[in-house]
């Protein structure tokens, strides 16, 4: 699936990524190009809402790694339910979460 961009702040985008750990006692995390994100005009750390192969991954933190990338940690419990791991490649959608 290619990646698709947003079209503005409210909509969502979607890619496929790789699960990658830098190491086994840090959570896992997946990379999304700063492209898919530049639409929504964030520069600065933002929670958004989204599903990780069909799974709800509730309210996580996209975090600026640097110019050209984001990343999102995905948490024990939510790669157990979605069934994934370190290496797989799975299908991410999210959007910026509502405020509460």
């Amino acid at each position: 699936m290619p990646p698709r961009k947003p079209k503005a702040k409210e909509s969502s985008l979607g890619l496929m990524a790789r699960i990658q750990r830098k190491d086994p006692k840090l959570p896992r995390f997946i990379v999304v190009p700063s492209m898919l994100v530049a639409d929504w005009g964030v520069d600065q750390n933002v929670t958004v809402t989204g599903e990780l192969n069909g799974v709800n991954l509730g309210r996580r933190s996209l975090k600026r790694w640097d110019a050209e990338r984001w990343f999102i940690q995905l948490p024990e419990p939510i790669c157990k339910k979605a069934n994934v791991d370190t290496g797989d490649m799975v299908t991410v959608t999210m959007q910026i979460a509502e405020d509460e």
